[in-house]
């Protein structure tokens, strides 16, 4: 069943009540005033599947949408474009990167609270799905202990993807601890033998640095040495390894202590609704914050991946 609804945030809802897999959309955008307009599409919410200017009269959209329940929601938005037509369905020969991870890139439900795994779909053609399993609050222990893990691999194939990014939560001094160079590489080789054992590749990320600056404008290191035991972690296990850690050093300081402030969630009270103090956040991304960071980690795809590298839209 599809049922379709406007309002004044967005250009048009579309709801299709569907079985889990993966979904290929094409859609249709008509231009009634044959100039420039962008059009953004979302997924199950806050999932950002394309992002596009169209220039003519008609232009196509195309993505593929993982979704783990039983409705697709897609959200079009746009100034003047109108959806002149759109097909939907189920496709088994698309590679799906899996991620493993905590809120820093989980599918964050309210805004302004944005993970980079709800923005990364946008850097893929349709020949990828992106399932992303991240969830609040997780460490490598807990997000095993509650079956999060088990969840990933009795849907993971061969020539899929597991993405795996964590290390906020394993420092905390709660049950979620792990010892950087023990229970911690104990912890991530559970996830790259699981995804191995299935025929699919195991890729670790290590953990971006939080927006904390010393008295001369410089990234602080808070991580401590869960980014070193990752990336030691890969050399042993012959993993495929993405530096956000090191990458996202690089970003923060260019941006400075003053501009980070629009990758991270700063805002005044009242701005969203969810929120009515006013919120100073250092470890979570706006949604340009995500953009960033997911922008990296996809241009660190296309120059290690070979096998995914045709697929990355940069």
């Amino acid at each position: 069943m599809l049922n379709s609804s406007n309002s004044k945030d967005e250009s048009l809802k579309i709801r299709v009540n569907l079985t889990e897999g993966n979904y290929l959309v094409q859609a249709i955008i008509n231009n009634n005033k044959n100039n420039e307009d962008n059009v953004t599409v979302k997924a199950q919410g806050r999932r950002v599947m394309a992002v596009k200017t169209i220039s003519k009269i008609l232009d196509n959209v195309e993505f593929t949408v993982n979704i783990a329940n039983n409705e697709l929601v897609l959200d079009f938005y746009s100034n003047q474009s109108l959806i002149k037509d759109i097909g939907i369905k189920k496709v088994d020969d698309v590679t799906v990167i899996y991620i493993a991870g905590d809120s820093t890139v989980c599918d964050q439900e309210k805004e302004p609270f944005t993970g980079w795994g709800q923005i990364i779909p946008c850097f893929f053609t349709s020949n990828v799905a992106i399932a992303n399993y991240a969830y609040s609050g997780r460490s490598t222990k807990s997000f095993i202990e509650e079956g999060r893990l088990d969840n990933i691999i009795n849907r993971i194939r061969e020539g899929d993807y597991l993405f795996i990014q964590f290390g906020h939560n394993d420092q905390k001094e709660d049950s979620r601890h792990t010892e950087p160079y023990s229970t911690y590489k104990e912890m991530l080789k559970v996830y790259i033998d699981k995804a191995r054992e299935k025929g699919a590749i195991p890729v670790l990320i290590t953990p971006m640095h939080r927006r904390f600056f010393n008295e001369n404008g410089k990234i602080i290191n808070t991580l401590g040495q869960y980014p070193d035991a990752m990336r030691q972690l890969a050399k042993e296990e012959n993993v495929f390894l993405i530096d956000l850690n090191e990458k996202s050093e690089r970003l923060f300081n260019y941006y400075g202590p003053d501009g980070t402030k629009k990758l991270f969630i700063y805002a005044s009270p009242g701005k969203y609704s969810d929120y009515p103090n006013d919120i100073e956040d250092n470890t979570h991304f706006s949604e340009f914050g995500a953009y960033e960071i997911a922008r990296i980690v996809a241009k660190e795809i296309k120059n290690k991946i070979v096998l995914l590298k045709s697929y990355i839209k940069l």
